[in-house]
């Protein structure tokens, strides 16, 4: 009857111990490449555009992070922004954010090489986003929060796609929730966005949070959470910096969830 002595069993339990370890290193390294390729893939930070100031944060709970946010000058001079959370996490999600990037791009030089700039709107980008993700069939949807804004008309359009929490608007000396509601984009056919509108005053500032901020605050619900965020934004006068550091995200610290914020401003010092 054939043995296996236990030299050689250790012998085995080595090499395998020696093979996971560079399987390891292998995905660590990939990981962190792609962590490189999602932060060089970002807008500048912070951007400054027609009296504007927008600056974000992205900290990942792993290496690569499922929230995603972008922003631009479309052609006839509006700024569009969106702000983006895929469900799961890990690659898959990643990998996600930049098709929605590479989507949202295509959407606008489509619309621009057709000279219809104006009919670019955030609740016809969120339709084209989710009929896209849906012929792609990767079982995978995602919140957003899309706005566009028109410094000559001095207005702020957007829509919602099933985001939490809804943006927050500050002015003057108090923050509130802006309305908005709908589908995650990815998920149904027949989904359809409103486009909800009002006016800029001269000082603003204009603050979008993924739900991973909900694990920052002191609060014990989620309700209490979001509820907390417009007084937050108020205390933080709507600054982004202060907005960060009130949050403890200044220090980039490791969260059990994925938290992105965007901070469009106007006139705050």
């Amino acid at each position: 009857m054939d043995s296996i002595s236990p030299q050689g069993s250790t012998k085995s339990s080595a090499q395998e111990l020696r093979l996971l370890r560079q399987q390891h290193a292998v995905l660590q390294e990939d990981q962190l490449l792609g962590r490189q390729l999602q932060q060089q893939l970002r807008p500048a930070n912070p951007w400054q555009v027609q009296g504007l100031t927008i600056a974000h944060c992205i900290i990942p709970a792993l290496h690569l992070a499922g929230d995603s946010l972008d922003y631009l000058q479309l052609p006839d001079g509006r700024i569009l922004l969106y702000l983006a959370d895929v469900s799961g996490s890990g690659t898959a999600a990643a990998l996600v954010t930049l098709l929605l990037k590479s989507t949202v791009q295509e959407f606008v030089l489509a619309a621009s090489s057709a000279q219809q700039a104006s009919s670019i709107t955030p609740a016809a980008l969120l339709s084209h986003l989710n009929q896209r993700l849906l012929s792609y069939a990767i079982d995978r949807h995602v919140t957003l929060i899309c706005a566009i804004i028109d410094t000559q008309q001095g207005i702020l359009q957007w829509s919602v796609a099933g985001h939490l929490p809804p943006p927050v608007l500050y002015t003057d000396t108090q923050a509130d929730f802006l309305e908005g509601s709908g589908l995650p984009v990815g998920l149904f056919t027949q989904a359809t966005y409103q486009n909800q509108q009002l006016p800029l005053p001269q000082l603003f500032s204009l603050s979008l949070f993924t739900d991973g901020v909900f694990d920052a605050l002191p609060q014990n619900s989620l309700v209490g959470s979001e509820a907390a965020l417009p007084s937050l934004v108020t205390a933080a006068q709507g600054r982004y910096r202060q907005i960060v550091k009130r949050l403890g995200l200044a220090n980039g610290i490791n969260m059990p969830d994925d938290i992105a914020v965007l901070v469009l401003s106007r006139g705050l010092a």
